[in-house]
């Protein structure tokens, strides 16, 4: 015999089942949603991660290209000496070589040449692998200390090696240094110190940014050097400015 339900009691079962439907339906979608925001942010991390582990890669990669070229790079510095016109002591600096447009030149900081009054000369320059002091001759200097155009260019006929210039890295990475002067021979740039004036500055790929004039992050940018080059005359004695 079949128990026949009141129509309440009908309804009252169905509603129930219905709200027990939407809860289960309810639930899964916000799981779901949840989900959907975990995979979300979970593809934000690895991003993250890889772009993290691409900047890593190319340190290493640059590190390489340094280590890799060290002892070439540290032929090209200088350990430099010059002597007052008048009276006074000797002065010691750091220079360089440096290849630009198929000619090699001696680089340093213009207040190595001329600071405040007093005025050097006797130059002569042994590089960081050689105990033969040379002697070039001095082709054109800027001794504008206060406005980062510090620079002297030397030429040298049996010069060989020489840093290169890319115009489209110049982010100041290391500093080079002479043996002599025992502050450096290699470090970041923004641990460059003062008396490595005429020290060469790299970028992470090893390629000529600036000459070191100062103890802070001011520099020369070999820029500066490279265009007085472009403007000297054949014919430009020493000196001249």
């Amino acid at each position: 015999m079949k128990i026949l339900m009141p129509v309440k009691i009908q309804i009252t079962i169905a509603l129930i089942l219905i709200v027990i439907a939407l809860t289960v339906t309810t639930g899964c979608l916000a799981r779901s949603n949840i989900a959907e925001e975990e995979i979300r942010d979970l593809k934000i991390e690895i991003a993250r991660l890889e772009e993290e582990t691409e900047k890593q890669s190319e340190q290493l990669s640059d590190y390489d290209i340094l280590t890799g070229n060290l002892n070439k790079l540290l032929t090209t510095v200088y350990y430099g000496s010059a002597t007052p016109e008048t009276e006074g002591r000797e002065k010691n600096f750091t220079a360089f070589s440096m290849f630009y447009k198929d000619d090699f030149y001696l680089i340093t900081a213009g207040h190595c040449i001329e600071y405040g009054d007093i005025k050097y000369t006797d130059f002569k320059f042994k590089s960081n692998t050689s105990s033969q002091w040379i002697y070039p001759e001095l082709l054109y200097y800027e001794a504008d200390y206060m406005n980062n155009r510090d620079y002297g260019i030397f030429t040298y006929p049996y010069l060989r090696t020489g840093l290169i210039i890319d115009d489209e890295d110049t982010e100041p990475g290391y500093v080079l240094g002479n043996m002599e002067r025992k502050l450096n021979f290699f470090k970041e740039f923004k641990q460059a110190k003062e008396g490595e004036s005429g020290s060469p500055i790299l970028s992470l790929g090893c390629k000529l940014v600036g000459i070191v004039i100062k103890n802070n992050t001011d520099y020369t940018p070999i820029s500066v050097v490279t265009r007085t080059i472009d403007r000297l005359p054949i014919d430009q004695g020493p000196d001249q400015k």
